[in-house]
């Protein structure tokens, strides 16, 4: 069974039923690229794995510039970085349909705590707004991680 998950008030997600929401201090905690936090966020304790999501609004002529492609190329090399000494090592570069939006963005896989974890992050633009949706799991799980967010991201829809 899946639920219905609503992000920013713009976008609902249909999530497995067994997730339950990431608390709001352990959102802050977490961050994306230069320290972003993350704004939403569930997680499978079973399956240590987690869907983030976090939005920022974009001047309107940086928006109309932003290639959803270049975002995801720019923010792995800023993700290359921000993983240094963690064993950092880039999978591939996607491109899927979320709903009715192109969802552009890259796997990598790194380590810590001795264990070895794979995360995807895809970006949606969405006028001014900008979209990070990110899985997180480890590496034993992968495979179905991917298959499983693959139909999160599809289930992406306007509210």
């Amino acid at each position: 069974m899946m639920s219905r998950q609503i992000i920013n008030e713009t976008y609902s997600l249909q999530i497995p039923d067994h997730f339950e929401p990431v608390a709001a201090e352990d959102l802050l905690r977490l961050t994306q690229g230069r320290g972003d936090p993350f704004q939403w966020g569930v997680k499978d304790r079973e399956n240590h794995v987690m869907i983030l999501a976090m939005w920022k609004q974009v001047p309107a002529l940086l928006s109309w510039l932003a290639d959803p492609k270049a975002m995801a190329r720019k923010n792995e090399q800023l993700t290359r970085k921000m993983y240094e000494g963690h064993d950092y090592r880039f999978l591939e570069f996607l491109s899927i349909r979320a709903g009715d939006e192109k969802a552009e963005g890259y796997r990598f896989a790194y380590t810590a705590e001795g264990v070895t974890h794979v995360r995807t992050n895809f970006l949606i633009k969405d006028g001014k707004t900008i979209y990070a949706l990110i899985c997180a799991g480890r590496e034993e799980n992968a495979e179905a991680d991917q298959a499983m967010f693959r139909k999160v991201m599809e289930s992406l829809e306007y509210v």
